[in-house]
């Protein structure tokens, strides 16, 4: 379900590809640091974004630096960091966790399996650090899990539960800005359901898993998509943000879409022969 909050590269300026790969560098080495190598492995494009984010709505100072790592082992590289990659690292942990337990959950998958008693450690680690939030965490997947098998009908239901669990990941600190970080984080988490949701139509069909937009007409998807963005869009602006904004918006603007649209023109292709 993850991986649709990047940047279009395509849309960048030099220096806010700097930037973005500097925050991407800073998240992965935090990861390895904080819970090892291995882990490095799940760092996301996603929890950069929550890294971005937060560390504009706060003001955050960050620490910059250059090194070669295991993936840049020749040419040294650019990262930045701060307390906010340091949470987020631990987030990507818990969620990488959940995530190997549903891949293992749905498909027996015992890779999968092998992966989550591997980060069980790890994820018992940041449960001590922040117990009432992974407590929320899992218990909106529990949520969700239920809801899917329940087979609702209303992909409202699903997108509102994801909602609030992306929701409780950008309310950082329990303070003023708590309200609006929590209501964007809730409509982007909206937003990514229903777009992957859109994108794995046809194969859950082919395969009988369950599908909130069953019922919806494929037609209508682009429609339903732009005005859900639209409303994380709005939730946006109501944060202000000035820090890294040509970097934040190229991804509400663009980057979330670049998927769908590759996945499109792929389709229309395909159609053509």
């Amino acid at each position: 379900m993850f991986g649709f909050v990047v940047a279009n590269p395509d849309r960048l300026t030099p220096e806010e590809n700097v930037r973005y790969r500097a925050c991407y560098c800073g998240l992965c080495k935090a990861l390895g640091e904080r819970h090892g190598a291995m882990s490095r492995l799940t760092v996301t494009y996603d929890m950069t974004f929550l890294v971005l984010a937060l560390t504009s709505a706060y003001g955050e100072d960050v620490e910059n630096g250059f090194e070669r790592c295991v993936a840049h082992p020749v040419k040294p590289h650019s990262y930045w960091r701060n307390a906010i990659t340091d949470y987020a690292a631990d987030m990507n942990v818990v969620l990488a966790y959940y995530d190997f337990l549903d891949n293992w959950n749905d498909d027996g998958n015992v890779l999968a399996l092998a992966e989550a008693r591997l980060f069980r450690k790890e994820y018992d680690r940041v449960f001590a650090r922040y117990p009432a939030r992974c407590a929320a965490i899992g218990a909106r997947i529990d949520e969700l899990s239920a809801i899917e098998a329940a087979g609702e009908p209303n992909p409202d239901v699903p997108a509102n539960c994801f909602g609030s669990l992306m929701g409780g990941l950008f309310a950082f600190r329990d303070d003023d800005r708590a309200t609006d970080l929590r209501a964007f984080g809730h409509s982007l988490g909206k937003f990514i359901y229903i777009m992957d949701a859109c994108m794995d139509l046809k194969q859950d069909i082919r395969h009988e898993l369950y599908n909130p937009m069953l019922a919806t007409d494929s037609g209508g998807f682009e429609s339903i998509l732009n005005l859900l963005m639209a409303d994380c869009v709005e939730k946006y602006k109501r944060l202000r943000l000035d820090t890294d904004s040509g970097l934040i918006e190229n991804i509400l603007y663009s980057g979330v879409w670049t998927r769908f649209e590759a996945k499109n023109r792929k389709g229309d292709r395909s159609g053509k022969r």
